[in-house]
């Protein structure tokens, strides 16, 4: 043997090692001549100066953008001073009360509009934004329009959209509210989002005698929950006395920046990345703004900062810390761009822009070369193995014969090779004849044993260079194969692997490798099959797995069946929906919910066993159901369960649920006593996909569909109403809101004034509850639902005490006027909580009108008792709301008030209804005659005012003349004028 082996290396391995010895100098030679001859080197500073060119020329062509988008922003500053100096002397303020008042500034935001939307358009950015300092410093008035394409402008303003700002500025410029719109700018000094309104702002009244214009401010920042990245200028907003009131600004989209930075031309590849940052520590590190590159989030992590590993390589080039694990060196061409002049205050934040390349794609000439050398050596190599090979095939052609014989020779014959009368080589193949009847004997043994174990498992072995299949004797049996000649192990391999597939056509569910064999020569039996292939060959074994399956799918319908009906319990009837709508597109479907209507009276009049019959006939008939492709199951004691899938529209699947419900209502039970009684039930349908995709809410909405049915009609079907379920679900959630409002007293009192129609003067102010719940606004539904709980009364004292301690706060600027209050009707304060009223309040309690409507008078306790306390107190009575269509002037024959409230339905739309105008003559007839003063309430418009002055009202109120506010407003001197006007002419009238 081992001078064959010296014979084996002398033939083929010597020739391979003598041609790798030459290969090896070649390569060396070559080698050395590319290391040390200096072209790897000046490929590379080639590649380094391309860069740095590169990133420059990017880096002025952004920052161009950038100068020349804010340059316009001088003019937007000018026409927002011109406009506030403007609006200002209309209205006859200053700056100090403008801030003070919420009215005036979205008075003015509504007539910005314009300005910004020019500013937008003129400067071709993605947005403009005004922002003006209050009183509240969380919630900041203003506006910030967008233009996601400002390459598009068409006639109209249809391409905006109002992200923040008053809705009533969007409808009058007819600009759509943003996905993510709010009404106010809130921020929060710690939060850099908020930074582009405090720098420019807090810089501004840091440095009182500097311009604006050096108080610009770059920054980014993340404008709403939808995730849209914003570059923002913003420059505070300086008034002729050198107060700040605000900041005005622009704003480029990241993803508009992010265009104009074309990573592809940074490497021959297209692997590069482009990163504009800020650094605040002089270059040390670099805060993301945006990118370009596809590369970028696998050389960086998401969202982490830049910072410099060591000091530059080359000019403005460094390395970069990526972050992560990363063995190929990171190289950044940073170059800065010149945003600020060397004194403005921001001089320190510094924004850059980085080219950012791998080093195996910067150096990618040198890689190049270094490319070819391999190939050239590759070659070589690989043409020196051929030679080798060719001759060693002269060598060792006798052994290739003798090779061929062995393999087209029957394994199942003993082998008998040919001579080649070369000593060594005969003695191999007698050893090879000898082995081969060796395994031969030891696989019959191998099997015999098997089949001693009893054991229902087989074997099979495929040598893939033959046709032929080994297998045990247990394969023929499991499998129902047939034997070939001879009663031999061996079957042809087409043979094998056709009764293989034939097997895996029907794999079992939810268990690997496992076969099921229905109605095959094999009987009904399940096979796992575990295969391998290994060094040529396939080998594997098949085991009968029939006893552990049927086990297993006993567990499993015990786990997944209800014990008395059979049909899917809870758990698998949630699990198989999910499952279907997840992998299946069900088309329209249904989920029905069905309730037993008398189940309890059978359980309590005939027992527990005649109700369990009584459950199970209702299954058997819903489980009729799977025939039109339903999904059945049993929730709980009454309730049922079905998904119907797979219908075109709605109607069909209606007709399959009607009529198992008339066989259902039509299914008699024989009760005990010998009464036939029958099944009925309630059902509740939730529609997918109309009503939801997502089964717990379909099976929610199936559930409230089945009560509103029950609690209907019994034995009905209704179907889920999203109108219907909104409005009990507010109503449920709002029992929770009431009480909390009432219980941390969380509402304001606003006051609204009422004028006295001859002169204009103020005579008094209505207090307006207000709430200060996002669920809760309207006073209605407060009212209402504080009656649900119980907690009317609370109102009522929570009205009188804040309104008065509001009252007490601004007395100063009620000056004489009265105070309207809005009495909760039949509610009146405990004789405690009167005289603590009292006690507080005494002096102004004759100033109060008390106002009470027309149901006030169904409790006559209540209504004697209110009249009293007006008696002792001094003060006056309305009747509210009146001509609101209750017992129209009934009310005089109980009561005498010093003021009747015109409710608005009367007032809205006066000017053009003649109608109206004589309902109102009339009503003012019997009033005068009574002495009884009217007010019109709900004016909204000046042509309202005029025709009620015209027709006799003695006072006037509504959001023409001035709207509630927490500190009471004087009328405009325009509206006064307008009222004097008016009133004079009607004076002049013969």
């Amino acid at each position: 043997m081992r001078k064959m082996g010296l014979k084996r290396n002398s033939i083929i391995v010597r020739l391979l090692l003598s041609m790798l010895v030459v290969l090896l100098i070649h390569t060396l030679i070559l080698s050395a001549n590319i290391r040390y001859g200096g072209t790897i080197d000046e490929l590379n500073r080639n590649s380094i100066n391309l860069l740095d060119e590169k990133v420059l020329n990017r880096k002025n062509h952004v920052q161009n953008e950038m100068i020349q988008r804010r340059s316009n922003i001088a003019k937007f500053e000018q026409d927002i001073q011109d406009e506030i100096n403007s609006f200002l002397k209309e209205k006859g303020t200053d700056y100090a009360a403008f801030k003070q008042d919420s009215v005036l500034m979205s008075e003015f935001l509504e007539r910005v509009v314009d300005e910004i939307v020019f500013t937008v358009r003129q400067s071709a950015v993605t947005g403009a934004f005004i922002v003006l300092d209050g009183e509240n410093k969380e919630n900041y008035p203003g506006i910030y329009i967008r233009d996601s394409d400002p390459l598009f402008n068409p006639s109209d303003n249809s391409d905006l959209s109002m992200e923040i700002g008053p809705s009533a500025a969007a409808r009058k410029s007819k600009i759509a509210l943003g996905m993510g719109w709010k009404p106010q700018f809130i921020f929060d000094k710690k939060d850099e989002s908020s930074f582009f309104y405090y720098k420019p702002f807090e810089t501004a009244l840091m440095y009182p005698y500097a311009d604006f214009s050096e108080l610009g401010y770059w920054t980014h920042f993340t404008l709403n929950n939808y995730g849209t990245k914003v570059i923002s200028y913003s420059i505070p907003l300086i008034n002729k006395n050198g107060s700040v009131y605000g900041v005005i600004g622009i704003e480029l989209d990241s993803d508009y920046i992010r265009k104009m930075l074309y990573y592809d031309e940074m490497a021959a590849n297209k692997q590069g990345t482009y990163l504009l940052a800020i650094t605040r520590d002089n270059g040390k590190t670099f805060e993301n703004v945006t990118f370009s590159g596809s590369s970028f989030n696998k050389i960086f992590k998401s969202g982490t900062d830049i910072s410099l590993t060591r000091k530059e390589e080359y000019k403005n080039i460094a390395t970069i810390n990526t972050g992560i694990s990363n063995k190929d060196t990171i190289y950044g061409c940073i170059h800065y761009l010149d945003l600020y002049d060397n004194n403005t205050p921001f001089k320190e934040d510094k924004w850059a822009l980085l080219g950012i390349v791998e080093e195996k794609n910067l150096f990618q000439p040198a890689e190049r070369i270094r490319f070819y050398v391999a190939i050239s050596l590759i070659f070589s190599l690989v043409l020196g193995f051929i030679v080798s090979i060719l001759i060693g095939i002269w060598f060792i052609k006798p052994i290739t014969d003798l090779v061929k014989e062995v393999k087209s020779s029957d394994p199942e014959m003993p082998i008998t090779l040919t001579k080649t009368n070369i000593a060594e080589i005969d003695e191999l193949a007698r050893s090879v004849e000898l082995l081969s009847t060796k395994v031969a004997e030891s696989a019959a043994e191998l099997s015999k044993i098997v089949g001693m174990m009893e054991v229902p498992i087989c074997a099979f072995e495929h040598d893939l260079k033959n046709d032929k299949v080994l297998c045990t004797d247990a394969f023929f049996e499991l499998t129902g194969a047939k034997r070939e000649k001879n009663e031999s192990g061996y079957i042809s391999a087409e043979y094998f692997y056709k009764l293989l597939d034939e097997i895996r056509r029907c794999p079992e569910p939810d268990s690997e490798d496992v076969y099921c064999c229905e109605n095959g020569s094999c009987g009904n039996r399940w096979l796992r099959i575990k295969v391998q292939k290994s060094d040529g060959k396939i080998l594997g074994i098949i085991e009968d797995a029939t006893r552990e399956i049927m086990e297993r799918k006993k567990i499993e319908y015990e786990r997944d069946r209800d014990l008395l009906t059979h049909l899917l319990n809870r758990r698998a009837f949630q699990a198989k929906v999910i499952k279907l709508l997840k992998e299946k597109d069900v088309k329209t479907a249904a989920l029905v919910m069905w309730d037993l209507d008398n189940l309890k009276f059978v359980n309590d009049t005939y027992g527990h066993d005649f109700g369990d019959q009584y459950i199970k006939t209702a299954a058997s008939v819903l489980n009729e159901l799977s025939i039109y492709n339903g999904i059945v199951g049993r929730m709980s004691g009454d309730e049922f369960y079905a998904f119907i899938y797979g219908y075109e529209d709605k109607q069909q699947i209606k007709e399959i649920i009607k009529r198992v419900q008339n066989k259902l209502c039509n299914t008699i039970l024989k009760l005990p006593d010998g009464k036939d009684l029958n099944i009925t039930a309630s059902a509740g349908i939730a529609w997918y996909p109309d009503d939801s995709t997502s089964y717990y809410e379909l099976l929610k909405y199936a559930d409230f569909a089945m009560y509103e049915s029950k609690n209907g009609e019994k034995g009905s079907i209704g179907e889920f109403e999203k109108p219907v379920y909104n409005k009990k679900i507010l109503f449920f959630n709002g029992k929770k809101e009431i009480n909390n409002l009432i219980e941390e007293k969380l509402f304001d009192f606003v006051f609204q004034p009422i004028v006295i129609a001859k002169t204009g003067e103020t005579f008094a102010y209505e207090s307006l509850i207000r709430s200060k719940s996002a669920v809760l606004i309207s006073s209605r539904a407060i009212v209402t639902l504080a009656g649900s709980q119980s907690r009317l009364y609370d109102m009522e004292r929570i009205t009188w005490f804040k309104t008065l301690e509001t009252f007490k706060k601004y007395e100063k600027d009620f000056e004489n006027a009265k105070i309207f209050i809005n009495s909760i009707p039949n509610y009146i304060l405990s004789d405690k909580d009167l005289a603590e009223l009292e006690n507080k309040f005494k002096t102004d309690l004759s100033r109060i009108v008390i106002e009470i409507t027309e149901n006030e008078l169904t409790d006559e306790r209540v209504f004697i008792k209110k009249q009293s306390l007006a008696k002792r107190w001094g003060c006056s009575l309305a009747l509210d709301d009146f001509g609101s269509g209750y017992n129209i002037g009934i009310a005089f024959l109980t009561f005498y008030p010093d003021f009747v409230k015109l409710n608005m339905a009367v007032t809205r739309g006066i000017d053009k209804d003649i109608n109206r105008q004589n309902f109102v003559r009339a009503i003012l007839q019997y009033t005068k005659s009574r002495k009884v003063k009217l007010i019109a309430e709900g004016i909204e418009t000046k042509e309202e005012m005029d025709t009620l002055i015209q027709l006799g009202a003695d006072y006037l109120q509504g959001y023409y003349l001035g709207r509630p506010s927490l500190q009471p407003k004087k009328i405009s001197p325009k509206i006064v004028q307008e009222i004097l006007e008016q009133s004079n002419e009607h004076l002049a009238e013969p």
